[in-house]
């Protein structure tokens, strides 16, 4: 199916719609990748941790390409600091070195909220055009009714099909980045130099 049927069965609406489609399959798939490969790497450098401590390098650390490592490196350098001082400094670290993926959240979450609306618009749109034609005609036939309407619930389904695994995506995306911030929370008070406040 190319543009014009598309655009020609659906409206303008389905045509955005089908951009918002790649654009959520891309970020979903983006994410996948880049929250799979950061959470393996940092458990690997963790495991390395656990057995060697001396392991340790916080200024190699910072220069990781692992934003989790980054955060782990700064957030165990010295320093006099409180479990209270800990979580603010590791939730700045954190909103610093994932503002990627959070931007990426917050498109998916975006996307999730305005496929419906976008849905529900087409159909607005299409029934209203069923109705103009509806009402230039004298007899109405019942198939063009039809099929006017079918159309016009194209774009709700479509919206739906997008939202409904779009929002699983992004509840699940946040439940990793949570999980990543108790690890690190806990990481943290681990590693910390001997005789600060966990």
């Amino acid at each position: 199916m190319n543009w014009m049927n598309l655009y020609e069965s659906t409206g303008a609406a389905g045509v955005a719609l089908v951009a918002v489609a790649v654009g959520a399959v891309y970020l979903c798939a983006k994410n996948v990748v880049v929250l799979g490969w950061n959470g393996w790497s940092f458990r690997r450098h963790i495991a390395a941790l656990s057995v060697d401590p001396s392991r340790l390098d916080p200024e190699a650390g910072v220069r990781s390409g692992n934003p989790l490592v980054r955060i782990l490196s700064e957030a165990v350098q010295p320093g006099p600091r409180g479990a209270h001082d800990r979580r603010a400094e590791l939730a700045f670290l954190f909103h610093k070195h994932f503002g990627k993926i959070n931007r990426s959240m917050t498109l998916l979450r975006l996307i999730s909220v305005i496929s419906p609306l976008l849905g529900l618009l087409g159909t607005v749109l299409g029934i209203f055009k069923v109705f103009r034609v509806v009402g230039t005609q004298s007899v109405v036939n019942p198939a063009v009714l039809a099929n006017g309407i079918w159309e016009a619930l194209t774009t709700t389904i479509i919206g739906l099909t997008i939202t409904i695994p779009a929002l699983c995506f992004y509840y699940f995306f946040r439940m990793q980045i949570q999980g990543f911030q108790v690890e690190l929370m806990e990481y943290a008070g681990r590693f910390s130099p001997p005789g600060e406040e966990p």
